[in-house]
């Protein structure tokens, strides 16, 4: 979590640029031993590149909620020297958590540092620093959008998230309700600001969240895949990817979101009497569902997928492979059996277990193919440490399958593609950085989102 969370001072009051300053203040107070801003806007401004009027704004929400107090002390004539710090008490609180066992703590530290984070939004031609505006045609400050860095609510979001992110940077069971929360914005505000991320690759994509009765929790958050090797953060080959994409003239291949949701879709038209390829138990258990939640059930799948292949890589592509049954247990413990139906208990039961058994086989399978097609590159080290599957674009199906590797195998780029030639041949393409790649293939091997179609169109 951010190290302000730490604090026993309600922040309700404080808006998200607020909280971005508290944060700053706190690194630098804990990374140097400053615990006293200057009282000078202009000077801590131009330290964050922010505004000095959201720096006024933001000192006095905090001097309000009572967590950075005012000093002001006389020095020779005129005007006194006016300084800033976090109140004792709150200071000592997270001097204690100082060496907590922060995630990503290194990256927290730049997102809320004087470091000038630059981004480009995706497919938009790269700005030169004379081109980049310095104020607006009224002849105001531009925001900081427009000068080619994030503002401080963005960074704000993005740190949240990441303070939240696995080693791979995704982030699960994080609600909107929570974002709210702990940054201060409104829904309308989040909403644009996760657009942001997205737009300019700090966020690679996320599956939306959706409330359905075949979950148990009943409620499932969005979840989002943070892109830590973004040069903004400047940590080079953060992960590694690995992309695998058959033959353009390979017949492609359908993902289980798509068959669920057409053999669902299917039965529910025809009443019943169609061939289908999922076992009927199992379209009974969706039948009504919404496209969102078969979107979910996909993810769920490679999520099961992605453990089973870092637990078992080597074992899982042999035929004698058994199943610890922890797959089968997490399976159910995630979905929700239905209530009795009319034949009883016993058919209940029946139907819950071929569901059960559906999903359980399903997941093997998708890791059987996985294991099967990335060890076609037998000099890559898939073993070597954590592992975990990127959802790509939709309308690829499984055609192309990636995977983040962390920490990085040896002698591997930071992006390797596996064009597959013949049935047991590939042929890599290496990069030294995603941004090598044409933007329209990122977007199709899940590393980035489409931007805003005004930006695909120039």
């Amino acid at each position: 979590m951010l190290i302000t969370n730490y604090m026993s001072v309600s922040l309700a009051g404080c808006g998200a640029d607020a909280r971005f300053l508290l944060e700053a203040m706190a690194c630098r107070a804990l990374r140097d031993g400053a615990d006293e801003m200057p009282g000078n806007a202009k000077a801590l401004a131009k330290w964050l590149h922010v505004s000095e009027r959201m720096v006024s704004g933001a000192l006095g929400e905090l001097v309000a909620c009572g967590v950075v107090c005012r000093l002001s002390r006389a020095v020779g004539r005129g005007r006194p020297v006016v300084t800033y710090r976090i109140v004792a008490t709150e200071m000592a609180l997270l001097m204690e958590k100082k060496n907590s066992d922060r995630a990503h703590g290194e990256l927290l530290e730049r997102l809320f540092s004087g470091d000038d984070l630059a981004v480009e939004m995706l497919g938009a031609a790269p700005k030169t620093e004379a081109k980049r505006a310095a104020v607006t045609r009224g002849g105001k400050p531009a925001p900081p959008g427009a000068r080619g860095r994030l503002s401080a609510s963005n960074r704000l979001l993005l740190g949240t998230l990441l303070a939240r992110a696995d080693s791979f940077g995704q982030v699960t069971g994080v609600s909107n309700l929570d974002l709210i929360r702990l940054t201060g914005l409104d829904a309308e505000s989040l909403k644009h600001r996760l657009k942001r991320l997205l737009a300019v690759g700090m966020i690679r994509s996320y599956v939306p969240g959706a409330s359905s009765s075949v979950f148990r929790a009943g409620k499932i958050s969005s979840t989002y895949f943070l892109n830590l090797n973004h040069p903004a953060f400047g940590l080079k080959r953060n992960c590694a990817v690995v992309v695998h994409q058959l033959g353009w003239e390979d017949e492609r291949r359908i993902s289980h979101e798509e068959s669920l949701w057409r053999d669902v879709r299917r039965v529910s038209r025809s009443g019943g009497g169609v061939r289908t390829e999922t076992p009927l138990a199992v379209i009974r258990f969706l039948a009504g569902q919404k496209g969102v939640v078969f979107r979910l059930l996909q993810f769920m799948l490679l999520q099961y997928a992605s453990e089973l292949l870092a637990r078992h890589w080597h074992e899982i592509g042999t035929k004698d492979f058994v199943d610890d049954g922890w797959v089968r247990e997490r399976i159910e413990g995630n979905l929700r059996k239905p209530s009795t139906p009319e034949g009883g208990q016993d058919d209940a039961d029946k139907e819950w277990k071929a569901v059960i058994a559906y999903f359980h086989g399903e997941v093997f399978k998708i890791a059987r193919d996985f294991r099967s097609r990335f060890g076609q590159a037998d000099w890559i080290e898939f073993d070597s440490g954590g592992l975990s599957i990127l959802p790509v674009l939709q309308d690829t199906g499984y055609s192309i399958i990636t995977v983040l590797l962390q920490p990085p195998p040896r002698a591997v780029s930071e992006c390797t593609v596996l064009l597959e030639e013949r049935p047991g041949v590939v042929n890599p393409e290496s990069y030294n950085a995603e941004a090598d790649i044409d933007l329209g293939m990122r977007i199709h091997y899940g590393l980035a989102t489409y931007p805003a179609r005004r930006l695909m169109m120039k």
